[in-house]
């Protein structure tokens, strides 16, 4: 058995795909526009459609999936809290938690509360565009 990847449910597709590039260098393998019958299949809810994309960033294994589902009766509204069961979040480990901030910023994420220290790093979440949550984390490096 082997990682393939990690999916986050999005609110936009394309806003949440140019934050990533723009932010942290992704690019997509494929998108996907409309998948229908399969992701209601899938999913166990008839109607249920869904646009998704699967990106790699340079230097990095991660396959990072995101994925707007629609429905005929509407979306359900995004969860603005990345604690709720069922939410979900990537961290990134950056080599300098400040300009990366700032790089996400410039994206259009927010801080959802405040830059933490912990022994040995500092970390916070973010909510990109699209309405994903990220962890960013800085270790000090090894003495």
């Amino acid at each position: 058995m082997r990682f393939h990847h990690a999916s986050m449910t999005v609110s936009d597709l394309p806003a949440a795909m140019e934050f990533f590039r723009a932010a942290f260098g992704f690019a997509p393998d494929f998108v996907e526009e409309e998948m229908g019958a399969d992701i209601a299949r899938m999913a166990g809810h008839p109607g249920l459609l869904c646009a998704f994309t699967q990106m790699r960033a340079p230097g990095m294994d991660l396959v990072l999936e995101l994925i707007a589902f629609t429905h005929p009766d509407g979306p359900p509204p995004a969860d603005p809290l990345p604690w709720r069961p069922g939410a979900g979040h990537v961290c990134f480990h950056v080599d300098d938690l400040e300009t990366t901030l700032t790089t996400c910023r410039t994206a259009g994420a927010t801080v959802l509360g405040e830059v933490i220290a912990f022994p040995g790093g500092r970390c916070c979440y973010i909510r990109t565009p699209g309405d994903a949550f990220v962890e960013l984390e800085w270790m000090a490096p090894a003495s």
